[in-house]
C-alpha cells in the first residue's frame, strides 16, 4: 500500500516527462492536486478512526443484542476445532 500511494503521489504531483506521455496524463492546477491530497487524507483518517474507535463497539452490540434476541441459539464451534480437540491424547 505504500508503494502504491508513494507512485500515485509521484504521478500527481510531478511525474516525467515520459510517464506523462506513457500514462496520458492531462495537466491539473495545484488547487486541484491539494485538494485530492487532503480529499485522500481525510478519507484514511475517517477509516482509520472508524475501525479503531466505531466498529467494535458497534460489533460488540450487534452480538448482544443478538443474544437477546435468540437466546437459545448459543455461538457454534467450529468443525475443525472440534475434530481436532478430540484427537489430542
Amino acid at each position: 500500500m505504500v508503494v502504491a500511494l508513494l507512485i500515485s503521489t509521484y504521478m500527481l504531483l510531478d511525474p516525467a516527462e515520459w510517464l506523462y506521455n506513457l500514462m496520458g496524463l492531462t495537466p491539473s492546477s495545484n488547487t486541484f492536486k491539494i485538494f485530492l491530497i487532503v480529499l485522500a487524507l481525510g478519507g484514511f483518517l475517517c477509516s482509520y478512526a472508524a475501525e479503531k474507535y466505531f466498529f467494535p463497539p458497534l460489533a460488540k452490540l450487534i452480538a448482544r443484542i443478538k443474544k437477546t434476541l435468540r437466546p437459545n441459539n448459543p455461538k457454534k464451534r467450529k468443525e475443525y476445532k472440534l475434530i481436532q480437540e478430540s484427537m489430542r491424547f
